[in-house]
């Protein structure tokens, strides 16, 4: 049962348009873009593989270091969006999209100034750790207001699409604004976590939820490191076979806005760390409108959920691999092997 749970959900994730050669057109992607940039914006955009820098992330609008995608041509801005689109699955990047177009819509809520850039759909940042090469250990970063993307390569392969952040503020749009009334670029994390809780019985229910009262964020945040307490919650043992079908499929959800090829060996990953051993976590209100969280997690993955600011209008999502955020567990091997 557990085999065709996944084989059916690395199937489901075929419609990526990032493959196997994902990270051959990010590699081409990256090299094209910094080629075309002056002296001054490339000094901007790189950093050591070793800076700080790269495991120093945020999901919040705080000034940011990296190349600022308002700086660029016109057509620096399409060989930009070539990384991005490249990084992500088809459904991935049309997610970050629709996140960034978000901002427009705070801009108009927060009745700010034109010349306001606190809240710009433009204000998003290229940075890139190490240089990009087939042969050589890199990786990069695309970043700004509830957007964070981070990624590494080792020898032509994406060995790490995690910390990858997506958040939406307003969770719904109200009407008169520059998106549609009732835009959800998120709904599917929504509702997929409400439609999983409601299907527990008051036995599994009672394990799911711990505490009554959802947590502000995230509870990793943005530290580098994610830890988390284990074995909380409801276990895969104690569902039902279908209830474990659902939570397969909001884990292949929340995956499959990584390239393919990477969606599925982090798929592969939580099955060997033991699906016995993946559980389901839920804190605050049951239904829309109020404040709520879930959490998935095991060994190795860990995916978290939070909806409570902005009067429950605003949704923060993460997905990290604890055993391998920032390709961390591969650069010591590349260093041990070394020495």
């Amino acid at each position: 049962m557990k085999k065709l749970i996944l084989v059916l959900l690395i199937v489901s994730m075929s419609t990526s348009f990032a493959q196997k050669n994902a990270n051959a057109d990010i590699l081409k992607a990256s090299e094209i873009f910094l080629a075309s940039l002056s002296s001054e914006l490339k000094s901007e955009a790189q950093f050591e593989f070793e800076s700080p820098e790269r495991k120093t992330w945020f999901y919040t609008p705080v000034p940011r270091k990296g190349l600022d995608y308002r700086k660029l041509s016109d057509q620096q801005k399409l060989l930009a969006k070539n990384i991005l689109k490249a990084s992500l699955s088809k459904t991935g990047y049309e997610t970050a999209l629709a996140i960034m177009q978000l901002e427009a819509v705070l801009k108009v809520l927060e009745k700010l100034p034109e010349a306001n850039d606190h809240r710009d759909p433009e204000k998003y940042y290229f940075s890139f750790f190490g240089t990009p090469d087939q042969n050589e250990t890199w990786a990069w970063r695309i970043e700004g207001h509830h957007l964070s993307l981070n990624y590494s390569s080792e020898n032509g392969k994406i060995d790490s699409a995690t910390p990858l952040f997506f958040g939406t503020n307003p969770a719904y749009v109200p009407a008169n604004m520059p998106l549609p009334e009732g835009t959800m670029v998120l709904k599917d994390e929504t509702g997929m976590g409400l439609a999983f809780l409601a299907s527990l019985n008051k036995e599994q229910h009672d394990k799911a939820k711990v505490n009554d009262k959802a947590p502000y964020d995230v509870v990793t945040s943005n530290k580098a490191l994610a830890q988390i307490k284990q074995n909380e919650g409801l276990s895969f043992n104690q569902m039902t076979k279908p209830q474990q079908v659902e939570l397969m499929k909001i884990i292949s959800h929340h995956i499959k806005r990584s390239p393919n090829g990477f969606a599925n060996e982090l798929m592969q990953k939580t099955e060997q760390a033991g699906l016995e051993n993946l559980h389901f976590v839920w804190m605050g209100g049951e239904k829309w409108g109020e404040g709520h969280y879930y959490r998935i997690h095991n060994p190795v993955l860990l995916i978290e959920y939070d909806c409570t600011q902005n009067n429950n209008n605003h949704v923060h999502s993460v997905v990290r691999d604890l055993t391998n955020d920032w390709g961390e567990d591969v650069i010591a091997n590349h260093i041990k092997n070394d020495h």
